[in-house]
């Protein structure tokens, strides 16, 4: 009870283990509080620099040796005291610096955050979020095989995307299944030849996924960034732009 008193009082633990020890010991050395408190000796040696520059631990040499002692309790009414004029100081200089802190807010690099996804079930993650974020998609590499792989899915999930007025633009680098989805808000191109592969890049909202399908297994990369986000949808517009509207 009482270490967390001091504790509370800004006191770490190991300071308030070394004061105490110092209380009941009297004046000794700091392998004497060692032993007392349990510490390590280093931390000893730590808590009291620490004590010492609080105005709550002293020391006087004896036969060469540093004895330490516990300042009164009553001293502690005082740390107390001036800790409390230190904040209401450094409160009003916090208080000063909020335009400057908030500048540096709204400067800060927005941080990148991805995950990864494993096969069907991961996929239908991948474009749940994309009706969660309800904007429209962007998809670079398409080959139509999610309407073939996840129909039953896809269904409720175009009905979704329509209903939220989400539109879709795909570049398509396999001629297979391009005659054959048309869709509401949904637009398509085939890219020039050349470009196939086997990844295709899911771009909507902050987001972009990449997926990779291996044997029709797919795994799915998504990051989050917009800046990514919005470098992935130039590219796809650059391409789009020189692009055919059949194969």
């Amino acid at each position: 009870m009482i270490e967390k008193m001091l504790e509370r009082a800004g006191l770490t633990g190991n300071e308030s283990k070394v004061y105490i020890a110092l209380l009941k010991r009297g004046m000794c050395t700091a392998g004497t509080l060692v032993k007392e408190s349990g510490l390590h000796r280093s931390r000893v040696y730590e808590s009291l620099e620490m004590l010492s520059q609080k105005g709550l631990v002293g020391h006087v040499v004896k036969d060469f040796k540093k004895h330490f002692q516990a300042a009164k309790p009553e001293v502690l009414l005082d740390f107390l005291e001036e800790r409390k004029k230190v904040l209401e100081e450094t409160g009003r200089e916090i208080e000063h610096a909020l335009p400057q802190l908030r500048d540096m807010q709204n400067t800060k690099k927005e941080e990148i955050d991805g995950a990864v996804f494993k096969g069907k079930e991961g996929l239908k993650a991948i474009h749940s979020d994309m009706l969660k974020q309800g904007k429209d998609v962007w998809v670079l590499g398409a080959k139509g095989l999610i309407f073939t792989e996840l129909k039953y899915f896809i269904t409720g999930f175009e009905r979704d995307r329509v209903k939220k007025g989400m539109k879709w633009r795909s570049l398509y680098d396999n001629a297979d299944n391009f005659n054959r989805i048309n869709k509401p808000l949904f637009e398509k191109r085939m890219m020039p030849k050349g470009y196939e592969s086997p990844g295709v890049v899911n771009i909507y909202a902050d987001r972009v996924a990449i997926v990779l399908w291996k044997e029709r297994y797919p795994t799915g990369f998504l990051i989050k960034n917009a800046q990514i986000a919005d470098a992935f949808r130039k590219w796809f517009n650059m391409i789009w732009e020189i692009s055919k509207d059949r194969p």
